[in-house]
């Protein structure tokens, strides 16, 4: 039997242990679709090409690498936003997309006639994600389809970033050469990284009160336990990023909490403001470092995207997983500091009384086990999430820098297939409006993450930034285009097949919802009920 361009690309993404991919079918990838089980790769089918986009970048956070397709323009600028999320957050996806053929493209040059889903540009979906990934290319004949994809998926693993390949549809059932050899997964050295580590560690030494911020790429590029030794053996306090929450073990000495700026528990933010010198680890810098980093040059050090800048000096080429290595080997020359012990999560109060957004957050707390691992949306309740006490690592996955409502549920779905641990999902009504088919992915499946809504009928992250005294008033109206349609989201959830759907609006309500939800095993809804004039605890 022939081994094709379809086969091709399945077997050097199966070669990378990926074994789902993720997708609307179309014309323009259908082989994909029909040749996959072959490579041991099950398709899921999503209910939205956007569920498609976060699914996979959910999957990919958690295997290190995701496969995505759906149809050309249509679907691929649909699912843009998502890939965008990706590209910002350092998710590597490999976006697989049928593009048009040599006929397709002649015809449009020649007497303007549209090929299917063409805008009457040749390169639509090609220019456009040029933008959001690392490498965006387009084979047209196959003897360019291996080269095409192995550099692809290559910048994928190491970039941590999306790719986009775009093969001519014509091309999948041709004969193709199997691949030559195993992809290069790692990144080279600089050359640099032994000089800067000692100097880095030199003035980490130097500070009388030195802090690590933890940043999602020590999780993407499997430094935790290196980044680990290196707290350690310095002996300094620390704290991670958003989006890097539960990197590392969240307890022990010197742990001051997440750092999410412009509402970090109390112990990060003095612990960030009081810092002399903060290394910033594999860090993502969203709107609310702003402050820091513009007035912090002089005390701050900077390790990410192959880059290190120390205080106001000129960015250096350095490899950040030979950087952490050669940072441990010079910490461990001298002895720790003492520091003091970490923070410990607040006993969560009794379950009494009506819900409200500082109970659902205190509940959840007090179920978490390490057989969960939480996805928060964008939501007012994202800096009550951030807190959530975490007993081992990688239990948190969230969209905290590109920002975009609705991301949670969707990659709830794309997590489940990619971690043994159960998705636990909390999102606010709008986010949920936003990707809330995804439900029935879960269900057609049989995935079994447990989605909380905090139901407050409005867009309340919106109207806290644009008038945040709403909140302060029980009598002011919100902004009329923030108010959201009022669903019935228990007979929602079971028309989409999610049998287990309920709405509560006490804490002892939920903490029986919540109970039931885990014994059941199967795809759970629970929405609770919340003032739409309340706000999290770490709001003003």
């Amino acid at each position: 039997m022939a081994f094709t361009v379809t086969d091709y690309v399945l077997a050097r993404l199966s070669e990378q242990h990926v074994d789902t991919l993720f997708g609307v079918p179309a014309a323009y990838c259908a082989s994909l679709f029909d040749e996959a089980g072959a490579h041991g790769i099950r398709t899921v089918v999503t209910a939205s090409d956007l569920e498609a986009g976060y699914a996979v970048d959910g999957y990919a956070r958690m295997k290190g690498l995701g496969v995505v397709a759906v149809a050309y323009g249509v679907g691929t600028l649909s699912m843009i936003n998502a890939i965008a999320g990706a590209f910002v957050e350092r998710s590597p996806v490999v976006v697989v997309n049928g593009g048009p053929s040599v006929p397709h493209l002649n015809n449009l040059k020649n007497f303007d006639v549209l090929f299917s889903h063409s805008t009457g540009r040749p390169d639509t979906d090609l220019s456009a994600y040029k933008l959001v990934t690392a490498n965006a290319a387009r084979a047209e004949k196959v003897s360019e389809v291996p080269a095409v994809v192995d550099n692809a998926i290559t910048i994928a693993i190491r970039r941590k970033r999306p790719v986009y390949i775009e093969i001519n549809k014509d091309l999948w059932g041709l004969t193709c050469p199997r691949p030559a050899g195993s992809l290069s997964r790692a990144n080279p050295a600089a050359g640099t990284e032994k000089q800067l580590a000692a100097t880095i560690v030199g003035l980490l030494r130097a500070a009388t009160s030195p802090l690590i911020v933890v940043g999602t790429e020590i999780q993407r590029y499997g430094l935790a336990d290196k980044a680990a030794a290196l707290i350690a053996k310095l002996g300094v306090r620390w704290s991670t990023a958003l989006i890097a929450k539960s990197t590392l073990v969240e307890q022990g000495n010197g742990w001051v909490g997440v750092y999410n700026p412009p509402h970090s528990a109390p112990t990060a933010a003095n612990a960030v403001a009081n810092a002399d010198l903060i290394l910033m680890l594999g860090c993502v810098f969203p709107g609310g470092y702003t402050t820091l980093v513009t007035n912090g040059t002089n005390r701050i050090i900077s390790v990410y995207d192959g880059k290190v800048k120390i205080k106001s000096g000129a960015k250096q080429n350095a490899e950040i997983g030979a950087l952490v290595t050669e940072l441990v080997t010079e910490a461990a020359k001298a002895p720790p500091e003492p520091v003091p012990p970490g923070v410990v999560p607040p006993t969560p109060a009794p379950a009494t009384g009506p819900l409200t957004y500082r109970q659902v957050f205190e509940r959840v707390g007090a179920v978490l086990d390490d057989s969960w691992i939480v996805i928060p949306d964008t939501s007012l309740g994202v800096f009550s999430a951030a807190n959530l006490p975490m007993k081992k690592r990688d239990m948190f996955v969230c969209g905290g820098v590109w920002a975009s409502i609705g991301y949670s549920v969707a990659a709830a779905v794309g997590v489940s297939f990619g971690s043994s641990r159960r998705p636990l999902v909390i999102s606010g009504d709008g986010g949920f409006h936003m990707t809330a088919q995804a439900l029935a992915t879960m269900a057609r499946y049989g995935r079994n993450p447990v989605v909380i809504v905090i139901d407050n009928g409005i867009y309340a992250y919106e109207q806290f930034i644009l008038d945040k005294a709403y909140f302060s008033n029980p009598g002011a109206q919100p902004k009329p285009y923030v108010v959201l349609s009022d669903w019935d989201y228990v007979k929602f959830a079971n028309g989409l097949g999610v049998q287990f759907a309920r709405s509560v609006d006490t804490a002892a309500a939920f903490d029986s919802a919540l109970a039931a939800a885990k014994a059941s095993n199967a795809p759970a809804l629970i929405v609770t009920s919340a003032d739409a004039h309340g706000l999290p605890a770490e709001l003003p």
